[in-house]
């Protein structure tokens, strides 16, 4: 039986700084590479979702916190860049067994 966990973040790059749109005290973010998680945003919040409904709250949170400012053809541009960031990790009940082979149930050999 496979099990998803599912995280989301947003981030916002403006004047090429980035900052947290579901934490907005978090700015001045570093993107940085390892070698286990690969490419990713330091100190960037993530929220686990477990419904679309909850996904869409997420964005429409983060959007309230993006820079906007008047242009002369929009009164509200915004002004910045977004990303929006959903992970999706599966894990399953199995454990390998000694000869690396799953076996059902989480029972170890």
């Amino acid at each position: 039986q496979a099990r998803f966990l599912v995280r989301a973040s947003y981030l916002q790059i403006y004047n090429e700084a980035l900052s947290d749109l579901l934490k907005p005290e978090r700015a001045g973010l570093s993107i940085r590479e390892d070698r286990r998680k690969g490419v990713f945003v330091d100190g960037l919040s993530e929220w686990v979702v477990r419904a679309p409904m909850e996904v869409y709250k997420l964005m429409a949170r983060g959007n309230h916190a993006r820079s906007t400012a008047q242009t002369k053809l929009n009164d509200v541009s915004s002004r910045s860049h977004a990303v929006f960031i959903i992970i999706v990790e599966q894990s399953s009940n199995c454990v390998p067994d000694s000869s690396g082979g799953p076996l059902p149930g989480g029972v170890k050999a």
